[in-house]
């Protein structure tokens, strides 16, 4: 189509396609009837495709870990009237977890380097997600991706999906409704806290 194009913007169709031709094809389609005649950026595939900018993923994950739930629906509540979609929102955040768990996982610098241009953020993103891979242990991240991932399924072809969605970012900060080995290390790191919190008063 003779359609200037950047690396990034194609690699971020290829990664929302999840492995299906026939949707990266549609996407790039979309993507690029919104650009004729001008370069197809990073920046004009996330506004045609309605997906989240990194930050948002950051407040979320932060809620989460301190267990704000009023902050989280609140951050839901933003996205949806924003016009995202939300099932694009929970499958951007799961991609968000698995850049954090790659990062909390390796440790050889040359390989982080290839690891970081296969993430679509910023740099400025990029330091912000690897200041926190080393406050969130492996194990909650693989819950919540657990958690997240069953979400993902579910929404996809339900018609309450503000609620499912909702009830899922709950169980992220309440462990506690979860009897699993990785949710009673969540709840013990939850009551250090609060005890760390007291101490300092």
């Amino acid at each position: 189509e003779h359609t200037e194009a950047e690396d990034r913007a194609l690699r971020y169709i290829a990664k929302a396609a999840d492995g299906s031709m026939r949707d990266a094809i549609s996407l790039l389609d979309r993507c690029v009837s919104f650009c004729i005649g001008g370069k197809l950026t990073y920046d004009k595939v996330l506004d045609v495709l309605g997906a989240i900018d990194t930050s948002v993923f950051f407040d979320m994950l932060s809620a989460v870990v301190k267990g704000d739930i009023k902050n989280v629906l609140g951050i839901i509540d933003a996205v949806i009237n924003e016009g995202r979609e939300i099932a694009w929102f929970v499958n951007e955040f799961i991609w968000y977890l698995r850049y954090l768990l790659i990062i909390s996982a390796v440790d050889d610098g040359q390989q982080m380097d290839k690891m970081e241009e296969m993430m679509d953020m910023s740099a400025d993103n990029l330091e912000l997600l690897k200041s926190r891979a080393g406050e969130i242990d492996s194990d909650s991240i693989i819950r919540y991706i657990r958690i997240l991932s069953e979400l993902a399924s579910a929404v996809r072809y339900s018609g309450q999906k503000r609620v499912l969605t909702e009830v899922a970012f709950i169980k992220l900060c309440r462990p506690q409704m979860e009897t699993d080995v990785t949710s009673l290390k969540d709840r013990i790191h939850a009551l250090e806290i609060q005890v760390e919190m007291i101490g300092s008063i």
